[in-house]
């Protein structure tokens, strides 16, 4: 009996952590073209947009200001932990 339980347990121990792998961090460079404080939203001169959490101080980015951006893809939207100026 024991052993007809750890494959499916397995196959969920491999499953959860395919889902951990995708929702990977990635960064994005470019021109900033608006941000929207109620919204805590930043767009970018290329068309992303993405959700930026409180503590990202969207007062201090300026428009048309050069920011690195990064991210993860959550539920279908981008959710920014981090804009700094670019290098």
């Amino acid at each position: 009996m024991k052993t007809k339980l750890s494959a499916p347990l397995g196959l969920v121990a491999v499953a959860l952590l395919s889902s951990a792998a995708l929702a990977a961090t990635e960064t994005k460079t470019g021109e900033v073209k608006t941000t929207d404080t109620a919204k805590h939203q930043l767009s970018l001169a290329s068309g992303e947009t993405f959700d930026v959490g409180s503590h990202v101080k969207l007062d201090k980015i300026k428009v048309g200001e050069k920011v690195t951006v990064t991210f993860e893809n959550k539920n279908g939207k981008m959710e920014a932990s981090k804009v700094v100026p670019a290098k």
